[in-house]
């Protein structure tokens, strides 16, 4: 309970900075790019109807007619304005969505080196149990796997500690912790 109060969701925000940044840009500039030749097709398509004389805007009025207002200054405002939104917004996208890739990873993260560490009586857990419920199931089944093995194997070595010269009991404890040893692949 205390750890949730101390938290600083902001200056945590980027906890895998460089997947995050990764996520980010790619999908910054992936709408950055379709927005650039979004307008770049739109400004070739104008200019070479334009030259053509076939696109522009037509009213009943003849003298405004004859300004020949080109359709290109009415729509690529709006264009650009739309696209610097979309912009704006796939950058937020890309903050939010890379946080939630980087959180499970930074957590796996953490959870394997205390695996790697030899404490056993870790687990691995999500806010998000529906999204990542069964990969926490198998993570937290290897940690429990382990801890029973490690602790049967303890049991057969402390009960050879206590009667070393005990001949029979040895061999029968020795071939258990080897069964054991065996239900793993090395």
């Amino acid at each position: 309970m205390q750890e949730k109060h101390s938290r600083r969701r902001i200056k945590n925000f980027f906890i895998k900075k460089s997947i995050q940044l990764r996520i980010t840009a790619g999908i910054f500039f992936t709408v950055l790019f379709v927005g650039f030749l979004t307008t770049g097709l739109l400004a070739l398509m104008y200019n070479t109807k334009s030259q053509q004389g076939s696109f522009y805007y037509m009213s009943n009025d003849v003298m405004q007619d004859l300004e020949l207002t080109s359709v290109l200054g009415i729509i690529l405002p709006p264009i650009i304005t739309v696209e610097i939104i979309a912009v704006f917004i796939a950058f937020l996208v890309g903050l939010f969505s890379s946080r939630a890739v980087a959180v499970p990873l930074y957590k796996i993260e953490k959870w394997a080196v205390r695996l790697k560490n030899g404490k056993l009586n870790t687990t691995l857990a999500f806010r998000e149990e529906k999204a990542m419920k069964d990969l926490t199931i198998q993570c937290n089944a290897v940690t429990d796997f382990f801890r029973s093995l490690c602790i049967d194997i303890r049991e057969h070595v402390d009960a050879i500690t206590h009667k070393p010269n005990d001949v029979p009991l040895v061999v029968l404890r020795a071939q258990r912790i080897r069964e054991l040893l065996d239900k793993i692949e090395l």
